[in-house]
């Protein structure tokens, strides 16, 4: 088997020296976890964009080792400019860090991305064999999954996305071609990861907005197969950082940093040149603390090391100009010929110089605006087996909801950077110790070997699973009549519209036929036969159509059962109803060909009629205003077919079976329907060893599928023997 890694940079430089290749190795915390993974079975391969000539790559190649096979993509020169600087990093970057106003969206460059993706799912598609397991990687890769699920439908393919993932209203600032393309690409992965639970709450909704997708427990259904959205907060190699605190180069680099800052506290950080890091707020925030406690004048310093990042994007340049004039401006004003209050270094540092650092300093301050998880908190954590120094932490930061013994603060309030520090400064050792050893005992138990493992472990179980019912062909309609020719006790379970009668433009346009009639006849003539009609319908309209047969009635998904006589199985008062009645209507008379249906337990806003792009956009407005709207009421919303329905929350096709019957009784269960509301009646009766089949194309827990509903009717005709 092939673990097949698709990233836009590649773990490996070949640059040309003074006429000679020099081959580099990443050593990043991706690529330990991507090792990590490889065994006696597992081959490791690694897809992703050259930054180097394919010339030096081809002269360099043999003088590669390494754990993984290397297959570079060479993109055109313009290309590659409107996919990486262009759409990933001009749209994506600052629209998903929530800088909307920075976005700068070009057709072109869209193009160029769709372009890129397309290249690389081309060429890792040529390597991906059966059963290998693909595993893409961040913004830039969001469509690859479905380009690859094209080509190679039955791939396993994990996302995982290293960003925040914003909240809707952010991602409906793109064109809809755009976000709908970016969405259903992610969503033909198997798994997608997100670094906390806030980033895939956010994307749930965004699926059922864009898409019309519920989820249950952070898994649906999308091209009927299972996906999972699951939580896989990255980490950094410990043992790596945790070692580096006696490396005799690194102790040498501690030893110059105390040389030259002997008499004063050290404040570091480090980041990338980039306005999502807010290194202009904690300069502010820092200027505000040395202003406010002139006491610690000439007494502390602040080393900001600054790595240069897309600096051919023009927000960046500018970036850059506003920060080394805004240290410029706290030099000026407070430093003095012995004291520069800010050590500002415009460049990378390499592993000692970065350890030696992280190791020196007495406090390190990150204060991104917003960051996905921000692995340089937990490298300075994770260096420190000292168990010393303070980690002062935005809390815009996904590193915020682990690190919780760090000093946390909002990166845009100035008062409070400073506050914090002079916190830090005042901290006794016993308190910096205590908190510093909780804070590397989460980094030690969750790190980077961990974090990859558990994802490939998950990405193998959700693959697993199987959530496409298997087609009734004749000889499982055989299969089936023998059971039920060999049982003495049977119930039948039937679901209506979509199962037994066609869908129609208004409710009560679907009576049924005269065929639907004479099965349900057939069927409940045989005193060992228990047959269910169990409805969304209102029971007025099921006592006028069915009442005559001798068949039980389940009305409104369970709401009302009608054994000898009709009763209910509801207590809530429904409080609830008329305001959500109220909404409904507003936003049916807001849409053309929308109207809303009132039953006795529940309401529905059908819109079947209304054109299919704002009928459907509606809708998503609908369901999100009402899920705020009925936040602790018991009901349930649901998202069914062009109808958004809610009704109280404790009852469903399920729960109304088991209140009618002790389906143990039966010796032969059958139950068939086609919709969202027949799920909770299939996950019931799957532990009755009941026959379950879905109508339709759409994913299903169900065991069988009938295509049509034609096909349901002569199904049913021909279980019993013809009297």
């Amino acid at each position: 088997m092939k673990i097949i890694n698709i990233s836009y940079r590649l773990p490996v430089s070949f640059r040309r020296i003074e006429g000679n290749i020099d081959v580099r190795s990443s050593a990043g915390g991706l690529v330990s976890a991507v090792l990590s993974l490889k065994n006696e079975s597992n081959e490791l391969h690694w897809v992703g964009v050259a930054d180097f000539l394919k010339a030096d790559y081809h002269e360099g190649k043999t003088r590669f080792s390494s754990n993984f096979a290397l297959h570079p993509v060479f993109l055109d020169k313009n290309v590659n400019y409107g996919f990486y600087n262009g759409f990933s990093n001009t749209v994506l970057w600052p629209l998903f860090h929530y800088f909307p106003a920075f976005v700068e969206f070009k057709p072109s460059h869209f193009t160029a991305y769709m372009q890129a993706n397309t290249i690389l799912a081309e060429e890792a598609c040529k390597i991906i064999g059966p059963g290998d397991i693909i595993w893409i990687h961040d913004y830039q890769l969001m469509p690859l999954a479905e380009m690859i699920r094209k080509i190679k439908p039955d791939a396993r393919i994990g996302f995982f996305l290293h960003i925040p993932f914003p909240a809707y209203e952010l991602i409906r600032l793109l064109p809809k071609y755009c976000r709908d393309t970016l969405v259903k690409g992610m969503l033909s992965a198997d798994l997608i990861g997100f670094h906390t639970y806030e980033y895939a709450q956010h994307f749930l909704t965004t699926a059922q907005m864009i898409a019309g997708l519920q989820h249950k427990q952070f898994e649906l259904l999308y091209n009927n197969r299972p996906v999972r959205v699951g939580v896989f907060p990255i980490s950094v190699d410990f043992d790596k950082f945790t070692n580096a605190l006696l490396d005799p180069l690194i102790e040498q680099e501690r030893a110059k940093l105390k040389s030259v800052y002997q008499d004063k506290s050290i404040i570091f950080s480090v980041d990338r040149l980039d306005y999502t890091k807010g290194i202009s707020f904690r300069l502010r925030g820092f200027a505000r603390f040395i202003n406010d406690y002139p006491e610690w004048r000439e007494k502390i310093v602040f080393i900001l090391v600054a790595v240069p990042s897309r600096e051919v994007i023009r927000k960046y340049i500018e970036r850059k100009q506003m920060i080394e004039m805004l240290i410029s401006e706290i030099n000026g004003k407070f430093g003095t010929t012995q004291w520069t209050p800010v050590v500002y270094h415009y460049g990378s540092l390499n592993f000692q110089e970065l350890t030696g650092l992280y190791t020196g300093c007495d406090i390190a301050l990150i204060s991104p605006l917003r960051d996905g998880m921000n692995l340089v908190s937990k490298e300075f954590v994770a260096s420190r087996s000292d168990e010393d120094g303070v980690l002062l932490l935005s809390d815009m930061t996904g590193a915020a909801k682990e690190l919780t013994d760090a000093l946390l603060f909002n990166p845009l309030d100035e008062e409070e950077i400073s506050v914090k520090i002079k916190m830090a400064l005042s901290m006794t050792l016993d308190e910096r110790r205590l908190r510093m050893t909780n804070m590397r005992n989460q980094v030690r138990k969750h790190d980077v070997l961990r974090w990859g493992n558990n994802f490939i472990r998950e990405l193998e179980e959700v693959c697993a699973r199987k959530i496409y019912p298997d087609r009734m062909h004749d000889e499982t309609k055989g299969m089936i009549r023998r059971k039920y020719l060999k049982a003495h006790k049977r119930l039948i379970l039937l679901d209506y519209d979509g199962t037994l009668a066609a869908f129609q433009p208004v409710p009560h346009m679907a009576r049924p036929g005269q065929d639907v009639l004479d099965v349900l006849s057939l069927l409940a003539l045989d005193p060992g036969n228990e047959v269910v009609l169990i409805s969304g319908r209102d029971r007025q309209t099921l006592e006028e159509w069915f009442g005559h047969l001798p068949v039980m009635l389940i009305a409104e998904h369970g709401c009302f059962v009608r054994q000898k006589s009709w009763h209910s199985t509801i207590v809530d008062p429904l409080i609830w109803k008329d305001g959500v009645h109220r909404i409904m209507q507003i936003f049916a008379d807001n849409c053309s060909g929308a109207f809303v249906e009132e039953k006795n337990f529940s309401l529905c806003w059908h819109y079947r009629n209304s054109d299919p792009y704002s009928g459907f956009s509606q809708s998503r407005e609908l369901i999100s205003l009402l899920h705020d709207y009925l936040t602790g009421a018991n009901t349930h919303i649901i998202d069914g077919n062009k109808v958004i329905e809610v009704k109280p929350a404790q009852i469903n096709k399920g729960t109304a079976v088991l209140h009618a019957f002790n389906v143990r009784d039966f010796d032969f269960c059958l139950a068939v329907g086609d919709d969202m509301t027949d799920e909770f009646l299939f996950e019931v009766m799957q532990h009755y060893d009941a026959i379950t089949v879905k109508v339709g194309e759409a994913g299903s827990i169900a065991r069988y599928r009938i295509e049509r509903i034609e096909s349901v009717i002569a199904f049913l005709s021909q279980l019993p023997d013809k009297l």
